[in-house]
C-alpha cells in the first residue's frame, strides 16, 4: 500500500504554511525569558518553538483542504455460481433426492477450497442459498434466473456458472437466447430422464380470463399423446359449482400416431355472472407414466356488463389514443372515439364521457353538457390549447382559472400525500415526478372545497398549489379534470424508465374506476385487485372504513374470515395503513373461497363480503421429459460443458483448469479528506497540551 498527499492548491502554498508556523513560533519564543534556568532555557525554548511550529503548520495546512490518496492491491478469488433447479419435475427424475443433495453439498465443499462459491435455487424465482432445496416449485423460469445472475454479478470476477437442471422450462423465454453478460462459461449438471414415456396429456388450455354475461366464448385445449397409437380416449369439459360436477360436453379423439397432437375447441355460453370454474379432463389410459397432467382447471370471471366510454375530442391528438390504450388494458371498458364536429349516436347510452379540449371556441357542445347533466353521466375533462377557459369555468365547480389568453406553462407533477379517494402503488408513485413536462393553462387557479387533488403542478423547481389532476368528492356529481396536455409523453417515458407503462396506466385506470363506480354509500368495504389468482400468488385484501362525514378512519380493528369450499375457516386481522386497512393473507390451495369482513365503530357493526378463486398450477406435470440438448447448447455456446450427476469430480477438475476461473489482482484507490481524520485532531491537541505542560513545568505561566 502506498500513500499520496495532495491539495487543490499549488505546491508553493505548502511553503506558506511552513512560513506561517515558523513566524508564529519565532515571534512567540525568540525573546521568551520566563523559561527554566539559564543553562537549559535555550533547549526548552527550542522544544516549545518546535511544538508550536508543528501545531500552527498543521492548522494552516488543513486550511488547504488536503486529501490523502491510498493505493492497495487485493487478490480476488474467482466467483463460482451454483444454481440448482428447485422445481418438482427435477424430483421426478431423481432416484433419491437425499443422495443428490449430499452430492451437491460435496461439490460445494470441493469448490470452496479454491473459489468463492455463491449458491442459488430457482423455479418461479431465483433465491439465494441452498437451504430451501425441496423440489416443490410449481414452475421453472430458467431465462429469468440467468438474467438476474447477469445483473447481480456483472463486472465481477465470475469464473464459472453451474446450472443443475433437467432442462425443462415452462415459463419465460428460451434460455438459449439469454445474453451471457458475465463472460463466464456455463457448466450444466444434467438431471432427469430424456427417454419419452407413454403418456397422454393436456399441454395447454387457451381461454379469456374475463367474459361478459350472455356472450359465447371458446376454450381451446391442446392434447398430446405419446406411444398410444390406436387409442380412442374421451375428453370432457365440466363446470364445477360448490363441489358439484356438471359435464358440459364430451368428445372422443382417435390417436393416429406415436407422437400425436391435436386441438379441441369448446364453445361455451356465459349464462351466469361471477367466477366460473371449468375443468377439462382426459380419460386415463392403461400404461400412462402419470395421470397428473390429464386434468386442467380453468377459472373465468363472467362480468354482468361492459361499460361504454365515449372519448369526445375537439380535434385529433396523440393524447387520445394514449389514454384509450391505457383504459382498454382493462377488459371491463369499451372506448369509442368521436370528434365534436362529427358526433353521432345517443350520449345517454354511455357510462362515462371524456372531453378532450372541449368546450372550445369552435364547439361549445352545450347540448352534450345538458344531456350529461340530466342523465348524471360522469365526466372527465382534459384541457388543452383549444379549450375555452370561460366555458370551462362555467361547466364545473371544481377549479376556476382566470386567464387572459391561451398561453401555457410547462409543468411537471408532484403528488398530494393526503389524497385518499383511491390508492396508488408506491413504486408507481415515485415515477410521476420523473415524467416529462405537460402544458398546463397559464393563469390564477382557484380550487373549491368540493374537490380533492392528487397531482399538483411544479413549474421548474418551484412547487405550486395549482392542481394538475383533480376529482370531485364522493356523493356529488362525478367529475375529474386533467389540467395538462401531452400525457402521451408520460406513457412513452414511463416505458423508457421501467420497460412498462404501469404508472400511467394505473393512474388512468384508477381515474376511470373512480368515475364509473356507482355511488356506494357503504361505510365499510373490502376490495381486491384480482378475483382469480394462481397458487403462487398471495391473497391481498384492502379495506376502507368511513365515518358519518364520509371521511376515512381506521381507529378500530377490522377482521376477516376466509372460508374454503369445504367449510374451513381462516380468520385474520387487517393491518392498519395511514388511513385504511390491508391484509396479506398468504398463499391458499386451489379452489373457490368466500370472505366475510367486519369492524365495530362507534358501537355499530359494519360488514362486507366477497369471493375469489385460486387456480392450480400444473406446469411441472405437463412435460417431465428432460431436455439435455438445451443444457448442452447453453454450455457449449458459453465455452463450458455438460456433465451428469455422477461426474461431479470431472466438473471440479474442468473448472480448476479453466482460464476464466483464475484470481485477479484489483487495485483499490481510496481518497479521503485529512480534515476528517480523527487522529489529526488528537495530534494537534497533543502538541498544544505538551507545549502548555512544558511551559507550566518550567515556570512559563
Amino acid at each position: 500500500m502506498n500513500f499520496q498527499l495532495f491539495t487543490d492548491y499549488p505546491s508553493w502554498f505548502w511553503l506558506l504554511c511552513v512560513v506561517c508556523g515558523g513566524v508564529y513560533a519565532v515571534g512567540m519564543y525568540y525573546r521568551e525569558k520566563k523559561i527554566g534556568s539559564a543553562i537549559s532555557a535555550v533547549w526548552w525554548k527550542r522544544v516549545l518553538a518546535a511544538l508550536r511550529f508543528l501545531a500552527v503548520f498543521i492548522l494552516a495546512f488543513l486550511l488547504l483542504n488536503p486529501f490523502l490518496k491510498s493505493r492497495s492491491n487485493q487478490t480476488e478469488q474467482p466467483i463460482i455460481i451454483l444454481a440448482q433447479d428447485n422445481s418438482s419435475s427435477v424430483a421426478q427424475g431423481l432416484k433419491d433426492t437425499a443422495v443428490y443433495q449430499n452430492l451437491i453439498a460435496d461439490l460445494q465443499k470441493s469448490l470452496n477450497d479454491k473459489f468463492d462459491v455463491r449458491t442459488y435455487t430457482f423455479g418461479e424465482t431465483l433465491k439465494e442459498g441452498m437451504e430451501g432445496m425441496h423440489f416443490q416449485e410449481k414452475s421453472t423460469d430458467l431465462s429469468s434466473a440467468l438474467n438476474e445472475l447477469n445483473n447481480l454479478y456483472q463486472n465481477l470476477n465470475v469464473g464459472a456458472v453451474i446450472i443443475a437442471s433437467d432442462g425443462i422450462y415452462n415459463t419465460g423465454s428460451n434460455p438459449v437466447y439469454v445474453k451471457n453478460d458475465l463472460g463466464a462459461p456455463i457448466y450444466a449438471i444434467a438431471l432427469g430422464d430424456t427417454v419419452q414415456k407413454k403418456d397422454i396429456r393436456i399441454t395447454r388450455v387457451l381461454h379469456n380470463n374475463i367474459v361478459y354475461l350472455k356472450d359465447k366464448f371458446n376454450i381451446i385445449t391442446e392434447i398430446e399423446a405419446i406411444y398410444f397409437r390406436g387409442a380412442n380416449p374421451k375428453i370432457s369439459i365440466s363446470e364445477i359449482t360448490k363441489g358439484n360436477v356438471k359435464i358440459i360436453s364430451e368428445k372422443n379423439i382417435n390417436v393416429s400416431g406415436d407422437q400425436f397432437n391435436t386441438n379441441l375447441n369448446w364453445e361455451i355460453s356465459a349464462d351466469a355472472p361471477g367466477i366460473r370454474h371449468y375443468q377439462v379432463r382426459i380419460q386415463s389410459l392403461e400404461g400412462e407414466n402419470t395421470t397428473d397432467n390429464n386434468i386442467q382447471d380453468i377459472y373465468i370471471e363472467v362480468l354482468d356488463a361492459r361499460q361504454k366510454i365515449l372519448f369526445l375530442a375537439n380535434s385529433p391528438h396523440p393524447d387520445i389514443n394514449a389514454i384509450k390504450q391505457a383504459i382498454e388494458s382493462n377488459q371491463n371498458y369499451e372506448v369509442e372515439i368521436q370528434l365534436a364536429g362529427e358526433l353521432k349516436g345517443n350520449i345517454g347510452e354511455y357510462d362515462l364521457v371524456i372531453l378532450h379540449q372541449l368546450p372550445s371556441s369552435k364547439y361549445q357542445i352545450q347540448d352534450v353538457l345538458n344531456t350529461l347533466k340530466s342523465k348524471n353521466i360522469p365526466l372527465w375533462i382534459i384541457t388543452g390549447s383549444q379549450t375555452s377557459m370561460s366555458a370551462f369555468n362555467k361547466m364545473q365547480n371544481l377549479v376556476t382559472i382566470n386567464s387572459a389568453g391561451q398561453s401555457a406553462n410547462e409543468i411537471t407533477a408532484t403528488l398530494d400525500n393526503g389524497f385518499n379517494l383511491f390508492t396508488l402503488n408506491d413504486k408507481n408513485i415515485s415515477v410521476f415526478p420523473k415524467l416529462p413536462a405537460l402544458n398546463a393553462p397559464y393563469g390564477q387557479y382557484t380550487v373549491t372545497p368540493a374537490s380533492q387533488v392528487v397531482l399538483y403542478q411544479k413549474i421548474g423547481s418551484v412547487n405550486t398549489k395549482n392542481p394538475l389532476l383533480v376529482y370531485s368528492l364522493p356523493g356529488s356529481e362525478k367529475y375529474a379534470i386533467l389540467l395538462g396536455e401531452n400525457i402521451w409523453k408520460w406513457r412513452l417515458y414511463d416505458y423508457v424508465l421501467n420497460t412498462n407503462q404501469d404508472a400511467t396506466n394505473e393512474l388512468i385506470s384508477k381515474t376511470i374506476q373512480y368515475l364509473v363506480a356507482k355511488n356506494d354509500k357503504k361505510q365499510f368495504r373490502v376490495s381486491q385487485s384480482k378475483n382469480v389468482l394462481n397458487e403462487s400468488e398471495s391473497v391481498i385484501l384492502d379495506a376502507e372504513l368511513y365515518n358519518d362525514s364520509y371521511e376515512l378512519v381506521n381507529e378500530p380493528d377490522a377482521t376477516v374470515v376466509i372460508k374454503s369450499e369445504d367449510g374451513k375457516d381462516f380468520p385474520f386481522q387487517f393491518s392498519k395503513t395511514t388511513k385504511s386497512y390491508t391484509l396479506d393473507a398468504g398463499y391458499f390451495p386451489s379452489g373457490n373461497y368466500t370472505y366475510d369482513a367486519k369492524v365495530v365503530y362507534n358501537g355499530k357493526e359494519y360488514k362486507d363480503n366477497g369471493a375469489f378463486s385460486i387456480s392450480p398450477i400444473r406446469l411441472e406435470t405437463i412435460n417431465t421429459t428432460a431436455n439435455h440438448s438445451l443444457l448442452n447448447q447453453l454450455a457449449v455456446q458459453s465455452g463450458g460443458q455438460m456433465v451428469y450427476a455422477d461426474q461431479l469430480e470431472k466438473l471440479v477438475a474442468s473448472i480448476e483448469q479453466s482460464s476464466s476461473a483464475k484470481p485477479v489482482m484489483r487495485e483499490t484507490i481510496k481518497t479521503q479528506s485529512i480534515i476528517n481524520l480523527k487522529w489529526i485532531f488528537f495530534l494537534i491537541l497533543g502538541l498544544l497540551v505538551a507545549e502548555w505542560f512544558v511551559r507550566k513545568f518550567n515556570g512559563g505561566y
